[in-house]
């Protein structure tokens, strides 16, 4: 009997993307330094609950990848492939447009603002996520094989990147926030790693019982994760004061963070969305739309 494609489709890890999307455009759309939306609260509170996207997408794709029955190097090969086209095909057109109409071919400068800034300074300054993802698809065959052949090494892993992420997250309180911001995004690989594992284990079988659990107490478990979001707004919002630095990324290393976005993933996976035609229109769009919020940002 062949299974359909719907029928085997999560689209509950769909729609949670699609949040994510919105989220990224909450980020997007609001410089936090600005004193628009520094001495408001309501527009700190929409800029901060874009918090958890970026977790939330790194997760989603290892729920997926790190959960395949093999991983090729022709798979890999691919999904890079595909996402360096996707870096260098905008930066070109863009550049080509800037040598229509101000005579500056900016290519490989723009190219180098991809992965190579820590601040919003350059058009395609948001494509660090890409990069990212792409070293993580190339260490994905290892996080594959160690969590199918050594589930304890795979938690033993997984609990020594969330200790660092909280640890380097602690020292940002101990005037440590510099030299972490001086580190472009693309680099502060510890993070990627730790949510890419914990996508990889919340999309695990051994990880069934946890979600069916969920499952069974959907409302308390939904309201609970509803309040958390709003305290990691709140404390968003508090800290950036204590730590002096304003970017939501501040906080990815976050325990509430962590613990929050994890709790919304299992929450999503288990879900039963009626309006799967439309999530299926829409999903195709979100990576679109990511991209192209970096060239109005």
């Amino acid at each position: 009997m062949v299974v359909s494609k719907r029928k085997s489709r999560n689209f509950g890890l769909d729609l949670v993307k699609v949040l994510a999307c919105i989220l990224v455009i909450c980020l997007h759309s609001l410089t936090p330094t600005s004193l628009v939306v520094k001495n408001n609260i309501f527009n700190s509170s929409v800029y901060y609950s874009g918090t958890i996207a970026i977790p939330i997408f790194f997760m989603a794709s290892s729920y997926f990848v790190l959960n395949k029955k093999d991983i090729s190097f022709y798979y890999v090969l691919r999904r890079v492939v595909d996402i360096f086209f996707i870096i260098v095909g905008w930066v070109l057109v863009y550049s080509i447009c800037q040598l229509i109409v101000k005579h500056r071919f900016i290519f490989l400068e723009e190219l180098k603002g991809t992965a190579f800034v820590t601040t919003s300074s350059n058009h395609f300054y948001h494509f660090w996520f890409f990069w990212a993802l792409i070293f993580m698809l190339i260490i994905s065959p290892l996080l594959w094989y160690i969590l199918h052949n050594n589930f304890k090494r795979y938690l033993f892993l997984t609990f020594i990147l969330t200790l660092i992420c909280v640890g380097v997250d602690i020292s940002l309180h101990l005037d440590n926030s510099i030299n972490i911001q001086n580190i472009p995004q693309v680099f502060r690989i510890y993070l990627y790693i730790e949510y890419y594992l914990l996508g990889g284990l919340i999309g695990n079988l051994r990880f069934i019982k946890i979600k069916e659990y969920v499952k069974e107490h959907i409302m308390i478990i939904s309201f609970s994760a509803i309040f958390l979001y709003f305290i990691v707004i709140i404390y968003s919002i508090w800290n950036r004061n204590v730590i002096h630095w304003y970017y939501a990324e501040a906080n990815y290393g976050n325990i509430l963070v962590i613990f929050t976005s994890v709790l919304i993933l299992i929450i999503f996976s288990v879900l039963n969305p009626k309006n799967k035609k439309l999530i299926e229109f829409i999903i195709p769009a979100t990576m679109g739309i990511y991209m192209r919020f970096s060239l109005i940002s």
